[in-house]
């Protein structure tokens, strides 16, 4: 299983995860609201699935409150992650 390295990350007040999926970067908001941008956050992970498994590793965790709040939702997202990808073979959409 693939590892993809993970950040927490502040522009301008705002905090998100930046994930690496193949050449892009997808960002998770940490510090809004914005239903739209973690959507699009999840069908680019979800489309880099269908590669195959990964996990994400988020690198240089900090102690505070962003870092550790990511920290879990990384744990989180791992674990959801795996499920999906189990119900992708289960359909034939996984390409290995």
């Amino acid at each position: 299983m693939e590892t993809i390295r993970a950040i927490v990350k502040a522009v301008d007040e705002r905090h998100f995860i930046e994930i690496e999926v193949g050449d892009d970067k997808t960002k998770i908001p940490l510090s809004e609201d914005n239903p739209n941008e973690v959507k699009s956050a999840f069908n680019n992970l979800i489309v880099r699935l269908k590669g195959g498994k990964f996990q994400i590793e988020l690198e240089d965790v900090g102690e505070d409150l962003f870092s550790q709040v990511a920290k879990e939702y990384i744990v989180q997202l791992n674990r959801e992650i795996l499920e999906v990808h189990g119900e992708m073979e289960e359909y034939g959409l996984v390409e290995t």
